[in-house]
């Protein structure tokens, strides 16, 4: 599994799954969590701050140890 990856010149570790929630049914309206149901995230911790540019690719860094 990926521990670290880099987009642009900003580096980040990922430190878990981000599942849609209640709280979509404020941000999307009524049916908004059943509108993003399944299709969840990533949480990330900033590792190095830098620029993200629209078309920056995401290269792993590091892997998590089994």
């Amino acid at each position: 599994k990926c521990k670290q990856f880099r987009t642009g010149s900003a580096v980040f570790e990922y430190t878990g799954l981000c599942h849609p929630c209640s709280r979509m049914e404020e941000t999307f309206g009524r049916g908004g969590y059943n509108a993003v149901r399944g299709h969840g995230g990533i949480n990330a911790r900033v590792i190095k701050d830098g620029i993200i540019e629209l078309g920056s690719t995401v290269e792993v860094v590091a892997y998590a140890s089994a």
